[in-house]
């Protein structure tokens, strides 16, 4: 019984060092590169699914604040036309007087001399 139980631990002992030497991925040298590539594809379609559907969730709140918008708007009020301002002669002269000598102000600085 002690000789069997020898020979399994020398098979198992030796059997780790075995497999020790083997490639971790087979006779695929590249494998790696593969399984890193997946994962980055996976990863890349995950965010993709989260983008899109945050694009889904403000599009649909979107709609909905536009719509209350639309209900809050006031309907449009019609269009009064007003009748013209009285015009007073003495009130209109004496704007165009203040006018007058503003506008000569103007005039008498842009036509001044330089020194």
């Amino acid at each position: 019984m002690r000789t069997l139980t020898g020979l399994i631990l020398i098979g198992l002992l030796t059997a780790t060092g075995a497999a020790a030497q083997v490639a971790p991925y087979g006779a695929d040298p590249h494998r790696y590169q593969v399984e890193r590539h997946q994962a980055r594809m996976d990863s890349l379609r995950l965010q993709a699914d989260a983008r899109a559907d945050t694009a889904r969730r403000l599009d649909a709140e979107t709609r909905l604040t536009l719509r209350e918008l639309e209900a809050a708007r006031q309907p449009p009020t019609p269009y009064v036309e007003s009748a013209p301002p009285p015009v007073d002669p003495e009130d209109s002269s004496a704007r165009h007087r203040r006018t007058r000598e503003a506008v000569t102000q103007i005039d008498d600085w842009l036509a001044r001399t330089p020194d």
